[in-house]
């Protein structure tokens, strides 16, 4: 069990199912029950859906294409300030989400951008699972390691579906504060990726 708990211990605390419920309580503000619970479930799909390919296919991938995992990490950072900024900014605002030509026009598109990725299945989680699989040599070592991040993304959905309960007491005032709240810390989280790649870009150059 050793194993299975140091993978889920990880994996949660980098996908921060508390932080992603509560970008996804403000992008999905005024949508349907329906509508937002579809975009729950597809954002939770398709990020363990990417998690488990990086966990099987990630190293071979990464070094056919020459990336480094430090590359990927200021990749995976730059998404994510883009994200952080458009939070501060009102983009994700009730309002402004709704409008016709809203880059989240397209409610599909935010399951799969940015909750999916960069926030359930990011580079610190992507890098983490990457690692984390290829220390574990023995299958049922790797199985543990795929059943915590299984465990991760459903702990991620039930705090999305718990979301929605606070939408009724918070109003889109709170949320409104939800949201610019989490773009500060999510902007924090970006340059720290990015920090991270560039330190060891240079290391990797000396």
């Amino acid at each position: 069990m050793e194993t299975f708990l140091s993978a889920l211990v990880t994996l949660t605390v980098i996908i921060d199912p508390l932080g992603t419920a509560a970008v996804y309580g403000a992008l999905t503000a005024g949508l349907a029950h329906t509508e937002s619970e579809a975009i729950a479930k597809k954002s939770c799909i398709v990020g363990a859906g990417v998690l488990l390919f990086f966990g099987l296919m990630g190293s071979v991938v990464l070094s056919m294409l020459g990336i480094t995992l430090d590359a990927f990490r200021i990749a995976g950072g730059l998404l994510l300030f883009v994200t952080a900024f458009r939070m501060l900014m009102g983009d994700h605002d009730q309002q402004n989400i709704q409008k016709d030509g809203s880059v989240y026009s397209d409610r599909g598109d935010i399951a799969v951008f940015p909750l999916a990725i960069p926030l359930l299945s990011g580079p610190g989680c992507i890098t983490a699972i990457i690692l984390l699989t290829n220390k574990s040599h023995a299958w049922f070592d790797q199985l543990q390691v795929y059943a915590a991040m299984a465990l991760a993304v459903v702990a991620s959905y039930a705090c999305m579906k718990a979301v929605q309960r606070l939408k009724t007491v918070l109003g889109s005032g709170g949320i409104q504060i939800m949201a610019r709240l989490m773009g500060i810390l999510l902007a924090a989280m970006a340059i720290q990726f990015i920090a991270d790649g560039a330190k060891g870009l240079i290391q990797a150059m000396h």
